[in-house]
């Protein structure tokens, strides 16, 4: 009989602690917050920047699959969410902000009760940044915070072989701003490395160039760098000096808007030369053409083949006694 009062008061102890322990961990469990959803965007790295048109973003709200999902952020700068009847407009919110939004938005429209939101950014498309022109790999970047000038230069692989002197930054509503490159470069204007922004348009136009046909040594097309600079006893020297028959005048061919034909300007060549005239400044694309003095050339062959003296020598004298 006493072994019987025994088990039975075991059994409840038993019983009892059991009972315990099970209303200690389910009391353990409703305390626990609800956990918060894990984005695993692979934009979730990005910095965080305002949202734009096309910009492409990661909605993750709990216990609502609908919603999380990529969404893109629309030209009017909203994005169009299942079960919500209207756009929720993003433009110009940081991405905690926009999730903000999105949450006021389910609850007042009694989508859910206590939605918890989170925004993440997989792609940003509204910062692009056109770099364009003599440069080595013309591209389209997005500008993240303090991106400037140069960055955006040297993100499109630095300045080409070809590249002029100025580099040219269009903004939108401002008018094109030509900022010299060895300005740029020197490191004494850091005022001209500005910083770039959403719509920004860099070009780096090609150098300009002249040309030198006739008789000189190296004919070719040469950098046009200056227009205070670049002249016609300068092109003579680009192109390795005159030829030995040349005539005293020379002719500059240039384009004039509108025209289809060149204007054909000549130039005292040999006053130049002997500085009895003022040198003349060359435009860019403008054609240097020397023409050969072909009496000249006539009279050399055939001293050449009385006297035995080179092409040279002979235009020499011949010059001389001009």
């Amino acid at each position: 009989m006493l072994t019987r009062k025994t088990s039975t008061a075991a059994l409840a102890c038993i019983l009892l602690s059991t009972a315990a322990v099970a209303q200690r961990t389910t009391q353990s469990q409703s305390d626990r917050p609800n956990p918060s959803p894990v984005s695993t965007t692979d934009g979730a790295n990005l910095p965080f920047q305002p949202l734009g048109p096309s910009d492409l973003v990661r909605l993750s709200v709990y216990d609502s699959p609908e919603l999380s999902r990529s969404f893109r952020v629309d030209q009017d700068g909203a994005l169009l969410l299942p079960l919500l009847n209207q756009p929720v407009k993003v433009s110009g919110l940081l991405p905690d902000a926009a999730a903000k939004v999105i949450a006021q938005n389910l609850r007042d429209q009694h989508i859910l009760v206590s939605p918890i939101v989170d925004v993440s950014v997989v792609e940003y498309r509204s910062r692009a940044v056109t770099i364009s022109g003599a440069v080595k790999s013309p591209a389209t970047i997005q500008e993240f915070q303090d991106t400037r000038l140069l960055d955006a230069i040297n993100d499109a692989g630095g300045f080409s072989t070809d590249a002029g002197p100025e580099v040219v930054l269009e903004r939108p509503g401002n008018a094109p701003s030509h900022i010299l490159i060895k300005d740029l470069l020197d490191g004494s204007h850091p005022e001209l490395n500005a910083k770039v922004t959403g719509g920004d348009r860099i070009s780096v136009p090609e150098m300009q160039k002249i040309f030198v046909v006739g008789q000189v040594k190296a004919p070719g097309s040469f950098p046009f760098t200056d227009s205070q600079d670049t002249t016609v006893l300068k092109a003579v020297a680009m192109s390795g000096g005159l030829d030995s028959f040349n005539r005293d005048v020379a002719y500059i061919y240039r384009a004039q808007p509108g025209q289809t034909e060149k204007t054909q300007i000549a130039v005292p060549l040999r006053k130049i030369m002997d500085r009895k005239s003022p040198d003349v400044k060359l435009a860019a694309n403008d054609i240097l053409y020397i023409p050969t003095n072909r009496g000249m050339k006539n009279t050399a062959n055939v001293f050449n083949h009385i006297s035995g003296m080179g092409n040279t020598a002979v235009s020499a004298a011949i010059w001389s006694a001009h």
